[in-house]
């Protein structure tokens, strides 16, 4: 087992692993160039959602499952040791049917083997009504999806954070990692601000800024950033007590008294603007799906920088033929969901020098042809 290991990266995978690596004895030190959950990890509403994933592989909607199933012991186990409650919140989510189509692929849905466990079921008329009575007119059924949760991301960051901290992990912000360090095959450390430090293992968790730390020792890593832009309204009085997800949108209540909508994805590098058009078609389709939306006032807006690989899968494991360097990046919209397994796998890997079967489709090594 590594006695030493450097995280590069404080979101919410960098915190969620060097939490789980502390917790198995290691030394861990986190560097994070801004303060955690500064980009992909507060570009987000927090959605808890592992089915659904109908473009998704069958491995990644496993590890979605079982990272999800996990939620409710990581909410507890975060509040008992750090007081942070993360808002883990269980009343389910709606998503809107319109035309033949989508009532059939609703019908389709509720036989998946899933279905029961995540309490699918359609929902029309007065029911619908009664449920979410702000939802606009001619929205007149839904699939409803109890087992779709969500959580205060920014929340669970600072729970982490917190955790790892309480674990011994040290916690370097405003640090930024500009290279590797190699010796012949293995990777023994960092350069951060000008620092030498020297680790026996290195996780490179640095979201959509991983590319360049790899490509620091020669390694190809195909990681880009997508923007993400949000904004959030005023949810006092309640206008929802559900989320609600359309095509291309969704609206999340918070119990702060507010509604978070999301998400752009736009393909702009790495420029960090909060834009006319992206909030225009945010409020737009939100107003779409609850009106009175128009009416509340915009609290705040905001972006960050999801990390995005071009076969759409995150990039979990050891590298091929490079000793002491493991990746954990590109979750891209599902980093959220998916911290609690990713900490689990990567600390075996780190820990146990184990690969995990269900980590094989998603290894840096199929980069490498």
């Amino acid at each position: 087992m590594p006695r030493s290991v450097i995280v590069i990266g404080g979101g919410i995978i960098g915190c969620a692993t060097a939490y789980e690596l502390a917790k198995a004895g290691c030394l861990v030190t986190l560097l994070e160039r801004a303060t955690p959950g500064a980009e992909a990890s507060s570009a987000a509403a927090g959605i808890l959602a592992p089915v659904g994933q109908t473009r998704r592989s069958d491995p990644y909607q496993k590890l979605a499952l079982d990272s999800w199933r996990r939620y409710p012991d990581v909410a507890r186990e975060l509040r008992d040791l750090t007081g942070v409650d993360v808002e883990h919140m269980t009343a389910g989510t709606l998503y809107p049917i319109s035309g033949t189509g989508e009532q059939g692929q609703a019908q389709e849905q509720l036989r998946w083997p899933l279905a029961k466990e995540m309490g699918m079921r359609v929902v029309e008329g007065r029911e619908l009504r009664d449920m979410e009575p702000a939802l606009a007119a001619d929205i007149t059924a839904a699939l409803f999806v109890r087992g779709d949760h969500w959580i205060n991301n920014q929340r669970l960051v600072t729970a982490y954070a917190s955790a790892a901290t309480e674990r011994g992990v040290l916690i370097r912000t405003g640090i930024e990692v500009t290279r590797l360090i190699a010796e012949g095959s293995r990777v023994t450390g960092v350069v951060a601000a000008g620092e030498r430090l020297e680790a026996e293992a290195v996780l490179l968790a640095a979201g959509a800024w991983s590319a360049p730390i790899a490509a620091s020792i020669g390694l190809e890593l195909p990681v880009v950033p997508v923007r993400g832009q949000m904004l959030a309204v005023s949810n006092v009085p309640p206008l929802l007590t559900r989320a609600v997800h359309g095509d291309d949108i969704y609206v999340v209540p918070r119990p702060s008294g507010e509604v978070l909508i999301g998400a752009t994805v736009e393909h702009a590098g790495f420029l960090r603007a909060v834009t006319p058009d992206g909030l225009g078609s945010l409020i737009a389709g939100a107003v779409a799906l609850v009106p009175e939306i128009g009416r509340r006032s915009v609290t705040r807006s905001w972006c960050g920088f999801r990390p995005w690989v071009p076969d759409g899968q995150p990039v979990l494991g050891p590298w091929p033929d490079v000793a002491g360097l493991f990746v954990a990046t590109a979750h891209y919209r599902n980093g959220i969901l998916m911290a609690p397994i990713t900490a689990a796998l990567l600390t075996r890997c780190i820990v146990d020098a184990d690969i995990p079967d269900s980590i094989s489709p998603f290894l840096p090594a199929r980069f490498l042809s």
